[in-house]
């Protein structure tokens, strides 16, 4: 790869890891985004040049230009690169470029990417391969999500989200599961959407190493193909003898003709006991040594918004998470409720996108039986026009009629007021959502720690 590489939008999670990449073989790259933030600023340190906003003077004759499905076509950087007759590269084809480079190891599925694809890439760091990274947040302890590796393996998130996945042709992969989310890119249709993961994993080279939940009725199309996991019988990777200890989880896992007994995984949750046997047996298969995975789990971190430790005031605890899917929600409120056993747990949750809410309606009703109180705030649109008649009090309504866990809403802008006026000592706070509520914990310890007491 050669040339002048420029990101329309490199301020996100999956720009800002491509950009990382290519600066990491010294290759030249810009970018613009409408915002700076951390991520931003840690380019600029590696070498990119970035442009606040979006101007048809940022982009010069001869450079590549990549966008992601965020971009829209009257985009002035997106118009002046065709204009200037540029190479335009969604950021999944510069993605699949990248990954051909190498043998590749791709993690899709609707839930669990991010963490399964990050326990993997950090499997095969500390089992000294050397991979290429490009994950959906960021990994602690490199403080990165992307990384450009001298090893033969590279790996990365598969976005089923916009059906991109579909560009890619890996070497081995991970299907972590199918839910109905993004159907509108599959023309509102199961099916559709069930047909697209099968072309996904029909494009694997490799199908010994590619591993699927078993326990998902979805994915009953791979059965005979690859290696399945899960808790049923019927798995090639079997999970049983499951013991959740505070934020930890230990199992037994039975596969490849052996019991491997007590693994320790530094994560909580039924989900991430499937992502663990995902990766512990794609690492097996990849000659990795089971000291070194056992070794890797037990110090793994987790990732960034996904159960994160905020901080606490007083024993009060502050966790945020992703989770924005009522399937994600219910699993990551199990997971806590199980490690904080009889202490008060507060839910506050932000919808993400108009249209998500409108698909999942119906499904929101009991997914928040594991809190004790709820706090729904505004729907945080993601650039969305809102739908007529869909809003947070569906939602609201919606939990209200079908559990007995008190909800109620609140003000985006209240919320910090609000918690540090509600919350006693003991309590666990989790900040749910793929907005900007990751930032209350840190705005309802500010107003804490500067004089307001319980």
């Amino acid at each position: 790869m050669r040339g002048h590489y420029h990101f329309i939008g490199i301020g996100g999670i999956g720009m800002s890891g491509l950009a990382r990449i290519l600066l990491q073989q010294n290759l030249s790259v810009s970018g613009s985004d409408i915002a700076f933030n951390y991520t931003i600023e840690e380019l600029i340190k590696s070498g990119a040049t970035i442009y606040k906003g979006h101007s048809p003077s940022y982009i010069t004759s001869g450079s590549t230009v990549i966008y992601s499905s965020d971009i829209k076509t009257d985009n002035p950087e997106y118009l002046a690169a065709k204009n200037l007759q540029c190479s335009l590269l969604h950021r999944a084809e510069l993605l699949a470029l990248l990954t051909r480079q190498k043998k590749s190891l791709a993690v899709t599925g609707t839930h669990g990417k991010t963490t399964t694809s990050s326990l993997l890439a950090t499997t095969l760091l500390e089992a000294n391969c050397d991979p290429s990274f490009a994950v959906g947040g960021v990994i602690p302890q490199f403080q990165s999500n992307a990384k450009h590796g001298l090893g033969d393996l590279f790996v990365f998130e598969a976005d089923e989200s916009d059906r991109s996945f579909l560009k890619y042709f890996p070497y081995g992969a991970i299907v972590t599961n199918i839910d109905n989310d993004h159907l509108n890119s599959y023309e509102n249709s199961e099916d559709v959407l069930i047909q697209s993961f099968q072309q996904f994993t029909s494009q694997i080279s490799s199908p010994n190493h590619l591993f699927w939940c078993g326990d998902d009725t979805r994915l009953k199309f791979l059965n005979g193909i690859g290696q399945s996991y899960g808790f049923g019988e019927h798995c090639n990777w079997r999970i049983s003898n499951v013991f959740q200890k505070d934020f930890n989880l230990e199992f037994d896992l039975e596969g490849n003709g052996k019991k491997y007994s007590s693994i320790k995984l530094n994560l909580i949750g039924r989900h991430n006991l499937l992502n663990g046997a995902a990766v512990f047996g794609l690492a097996m298969s990849l000659n990795i040594s089971e000291a070194s995975i056992r070794h890797t789990f037990e110090r793994f971190c987790g990732v960034l918004r996904r159960c994160e430790y905020k901080g606490e005031f007083e024993n009060t605890i502050f966790l945020d998470d992703y989770a924005h899917h009522p399937t994600e929600i219910q699993t990551t409120l199990e997971g806590i409720r199980k490690a904080i056993k009889s202490k008060r747990l507060i839910a506050v949750f932000q919808p993400h996108r108009f249209s998500r809410i409108k698909d999942c309606l119906g499904m929101y009703g009991k997914i928040f039986n594991n809190a004790d109180e709820v706090f729904v705030t505004d729907v945080y649109g993601a650039g969305e026009t809102p739908i007529e008649g869909i809003s947070q009090q569906q939602i609201i309504q919606e939990i209200s009629e079908n559990s007995s866990v008190p909800v109620k809403y609140v003000p985006r802008t209240a919320l910090g007021h609000k918690l540090s006026e509600f919350i006693q000592p003991l309590d666990v706070i989790v900040t749910l959502g793929a907005g900007d509520v990751t930032k209350v914990a840190s705005e309802t310890l500010s107003l804490l720690e500067n004089g307001k007491r319980f």
